[in-house]
């Protein structure tokens, strides 16, 4: 996937308002479903199929995103995967991803 920039301020304003949670154990604690989580397109394959069957099991959107692009849109380091669980947020910013 490309760089989408059209997400970069639901994600900003995800992580402002607290609500965004980084990491798969983080990910897999938490007890209500996000609404959409987003991995990196270098997530190894035992963390990409231990949340994709969180995200299959809870009805909510995995989506990929290229190599880095967390990591630069967040300014954190080693970001690997985000759940957003504002629900406004997380349905634009899987509308946005739709659309590319």
């Amino acid at each position: 996937m490309t760089k989408t920039t059209g997400i970069d301020s639901y994600l900003g304003f995800a992580v402002r308002a607290n609500k965004a949670v980084f990491g798969l154990e983080s990910l897999l604690r938490m007890k209500d479903s996000p609404e959409v989580v987003l991995y990196d397109e270098r997530l190894g394959n035992s963390a990409k199929r231990k949340a994709q069957f969180f995200c299959d099991k809870k009805n909510v959107a995995f989506l990929e995103v290229s190599e880095g692009y967390l990591n630069e849109t967040l300014k954190r380091n080693n970001v690997k995967i985000v759940a957003v669980s504002d629900k406004s947020l997380g349905e634009q910013i899987k509308r946005i991803l739709a659309s590319k």
